[in-house]
Formats: structure tokens, sequence, C-alpha cells
């Protein structure tokens, strides 16, 4: 043995070695060799490996299914309360799939619970969720939404003639639409989104009442 390396030129080293190296190596060279799309001065152009870019297909779809909804306080806050919901029950809300479901469920409660509130809201309440909107933070006081409902009154009497204020709020309020705080009443981030989506959607403010 140590005759025959002795008589080994460098040569005879190089060949072996690359006998060697092509036999270990052999699958991942045919993998290499077929991604290959160019060779310049600047060495080898490949195309991904299939894992990898399995893995950018995974990924991008991820954020396609993600960016289907656009995000929002409301839709955020829906979604922690999901989350929150599962992690009770013992259920996991970790992984990509976890994720794109528990957003598309999220936004599917919000638009049933729009349509729901639409088929029910007056259009006149839907002119206060408005002027509310107009002075987001500020807020219209007690005193400024009872002028308001006596207005109303005034013009449908035979609907709100006997009705109070609280009566005429109460629906708004259970809806989380409006809320009265420090002696007025502002409308709530879901008012805001509410009056976004009917008027994305094209629905009409003029309704009964």
């Amino acid at each position: 043995m140590e005759e025959l390396l002795t008589n080994l030129e460098w040569h005879h080293l190089v060949f072996i070695f690359s006998i060697v190296f092509i036999l270990l190596f052999r699958k991942p060279l045919v993998n290499l060799i077929s991604r290959v799309t160019s060779i310049d001065k600047s060495g080898l152009k490949t195309t991904p490996a299939p894992e990898a870019q399995r893995e950018t297909e995974k990924k991008e779809a991820v954020q396609e299914l993600l960016a289907e909804i656009s995000s929002s306080i409301v839709l955020e806050d829906i979604e922690g309360k999901i989350k929150t919901n599962l992690e009770e029950k013992g259920l996991g809300t970790e992984g990509d799939t976890t994720r794109v479901l528990i957003k598309h469920l999220a936004a599917t409660m919000i638009l049933l619970e729009f349509e729901q509130i639409y088929n029910l809201i007056f259009g006149t309440q839907i002119s206060l969720l408005k002027k509310l909107n107009e002075v987001v933070g500020q807020g219209i006081s007690e005193h400024e939404v009872q002028l308001y409902f006596s207005d109303v009154q005034e013009s449908h009497k035979e609907e709100f003639g006997i009705w109070s204020l609280d009566q005429y709020l109460n629906f708004l309020i259970e809806r989380t639409l409006i809320l009265f705080k420090d002696g007025s009443y502002h409308i709530t981030n879901l008012g805001v989104e509410y009056l976004t989506w009917m008027a994305r959607n094209g629905k009409s403010e003029n309704k009964w009442f």
C-alpha cells in the first residue's frame, strides 16, 4: 500500500478524487446540471432548487390570501377574539393555514354583521352615523343628538311619536356602532367601517324612517 501511494502522481490522485466525488455527489450534481440556465464569466446561473421554489410559492400564496382582505382595527380585533377563543379550547393558532383561515373567518363574520345591520337600520340612523363620522374624536353632545331626534320625530310622527331618545339609539349602541362617553355620542371603529362598507358596496342610505 505504501509503495502504491508512493508511486501515485498528482494527476492520479486528482482522477481518483474526481471519481469518489462523482460517486458521492452524483445525485446533487445531476440536480444542479438540470437547473443550469447559462454559463458565463461570472459562473453558473441556475434556477432555484425545487424545494426552494415550493417554499417561495407557499409564502407567496399565503401572502396573496392574506392580502385579499384589507387589514383594519375592527378585523384585527375580531381575529384576536377568534384566536383567544381557540386557545381557551386548547386549539393551536400557529401556522400559515391557521392565519389565513382566521383572517377569512373574521372578515366573513364582519360582512354578515354588516348585512344584518343594513337590513334593520333606519335611514335616519344612518344619517346620524354620518354626522358622527364627520366629528370623529370630538363627538356630538347629548343635547344636539336630542335635537336631531326631535326633528326625526317631527318628520315621522307616526313611527317615532312615542319613542324616547334611548329607544331610538338602542339599536346603534347594541350593535356597537356608537357609544356614549363624557356627555357625548361617538361613532365607533365598527361604525366607521360600516359606513365605508356601505359606500364601497353602493348601499343606499335612503331607507325607511
